[in-house]
This record gives structure tokens, sequence and C-alpha cells, in this order.
């Protein structure tokens, strides 16, 4: 630590922090004061006091009160960060209550609608966790969990080999795909007679569907390719097509008479991944991650290999 930072942690106290804290928050010095119970001279001194530390002007006048500079919106945004660490300091050990921790999770977004009820539930009973999901891409999802912007990543792929180290990888179930038509619409054997919806490229189970049918002598007309399992289910049941789903995703139009199951297979390599840091700070998602495999245990046919 160099002579600078050392006279600026003398010179700065928590004081002339918070009372401009304050002021930035209730967006006037008289709101300020009446928040701390002082005068308004007071509130003001403390934050000219500021100031001069730091060299900077925090506030500028305007005519419906003040207005923070650029400055002092970067300084908000630290003592924002420092009072906020100081009440879970208290929480934690004035109440000897742990706190509330937040599991930041990332699912691929091309099987998030999928997994959203049957797989992520179980995260909700976390003691003393609180979620926040996001959906995207399934690779930036993975770079931002080695950036550790997020705690745990639920996909339907692994990482490649040069982003697994320094990272957990469990798999929490691997689903049965069942191809589904409509009701009345009958498949000649070699399936030529109907229209195929396709996953993506980028997608495992697009490649475990062709090994599938090139390996059974089954000639589809591809019409299209969608990432969406529900949406593929509906647009089978509207009739003339053929698409592959997770038995999970199809088993309530099933039960309906909505569709019926040409065929099932257990795809090879596809599987729904959880995947989070490998270090002792990775407690919570941990726990997390053996919730949701006892859940896909408990609730599915199909068992997640372990």
């Amino acid at each position: 630590m160099g002579p600078d930072a050392v006279y600026l942690l003398g010179v700065l106290n928590f004081n002339h922090l918070y009372y401009f804290h304050v002021t930035a928050t209730e967006g006037s010095v008289k709101a300020a004061a009446e928040r701390l119970g002082v005068t308004q001279p007071t509130v003001s001194e403390q934050i000219r006091m500021l100031e001069r530390a730091l060299g900077v002007q925090l506030f500028e006048r305007i005519k419906t009160g003040l207005r923070l500079t650029q400055q002092g919106r970067e300084a908000l945004e630290h003592t924002s960060a420092m009072f906020l660490a100081g009440e879970r300091l208290v929480e934690a050990i004035g109440s000897g209550v742990p706190p509330t921790v937040s599991l930041r999770i990332g699912v691929s977004a091309a099987m998030s609608r999928t997994i959203a009820t049957d797989f992520l539930m179980p995260v909700l009973t976390v003691e003393r966790c609180r979620p926040s999901i996001q959906i995207g891409d399934f690779n930036v999802l993975v770079r931002d969990l080695r950036a550790q912007e997020l705690d745990l990543v639920i996909g339907e792929t692994e990482p490649t080999e040069i982003a697994r180290p320094g990272l957990d990888v469990a798999i929490l179930h691997r689903p049965a795909l069942v191809a589904v038509v409509h009701p009345d619409l009958e498949p000649r054997p070699d399936w030529e007679n109907l229209g195929i919806l396709e996953y993506r490229s980028s997608s495992v189970y697009h490649w475990e569907v062709e090994a599938f049918l090139r390996e059974n002598g089954l000639s589809p007309t591809s019409m299209g390719e969608v990432d969406d399992a529900f949406l593929m289910l509906e647009a089978v049941a509207r009739g003339g097509f053929i698409a592959f789903v997770p038995r999970m995703v199809a088993r309530e139009s099933i039960a309906l008479g909505r569709v019926k199951v040409v065929t099932t297979f257990l795809p090879k390599s596809a599987a729904i991944h959880a995947l989070y840091p490998a270090s002792e700070s990775s407690e919570l998602a941990r726990a997390a991650v053996e919730k949701l495999v006892a859940n896909a245990r408990d609730r599915f046919d199909d068992p997640a290999a372990t």
C-alpha cells in the first residue's frame, strides 16, 4: 500500500461516507438531514470534508436539488457495497443466523422450458438460498461460470475438454427421447411420408437423433429446426410432423391422446448436466446439485448416471 493510500485511509471516516451515501440516496440535503436527525449545515459540512479528502466534486446543484457527478456516481457504487456488507455482517454475526446467499444459476436456452418445473423446483428448498436464474447460450454460460459470474450452470451438453479444468460436472438425468406424431398419422416403415422437426446442429440432441435415424434406415423429410421441445410437441399435436422430444415433455400430451409414441430410445451421450466450480467455496452449488440429482431419481423412470 503506497503513502497516498495510507493518507486517504487516515482522512476518510465512515461518518463522511455515510452522510454522503444517505444524501445521494435521498436526493437532497434536507431529506438526508431529516433521516439522520441532524441539521442541514451538518450534512453539508460532512460532504464538503469528504470532497476535500477525495479531491473531487461529488454533487452539482440543479433547480430540483442535487445531482451526482460522475465521480459521485462511482462513489455511490462503492458506499452501497460497503453499507450492504455492513448490514449482512450484523445479520450474520449479530443475530447468529446465517445470511441468505444468492445462488446464480445459468440454464441453457435450448432446454430452459423443458427443465424449468421438473428440475429447478428443488433449488427453491435449499436452506438460506435465494436462487437467481438466467437463460442463455450454453457456451456463454460456461464462460460466465469460469469468470465467477455464475455459481451453477445446467445444460444438455458437457463442457469441452479445454473448459473442464477447475469444474465439477454431475449428470442430473439422462432423458429418454420419444418420437411422437398426431394420433391419426400412420408412419410408413421408412418414415418417408413424415416431415421431421429437428434440433439445431448446436444441440447434442440433433446428432443423437440423426444417428438413430441412420442406424434404423429411416428417412423423414427435414421440415425445419426448433430448439424448443414444447414448440415441437405442439406442432406435432396439430398434425403433419414427427419430432423427438424428452419423454417427460410429452407425457401429458400422450396421456391426453393429443400425440402418440412411434418409438423410444435412450441417447448415448445426451444428458442434463450440472456444472459448478470444483472448490470448497462452491458448497451451496454442490448442495443444490445433490437436491437436483435426488429429485430426478425420484421423479423419472430413467435414472441419472452418477
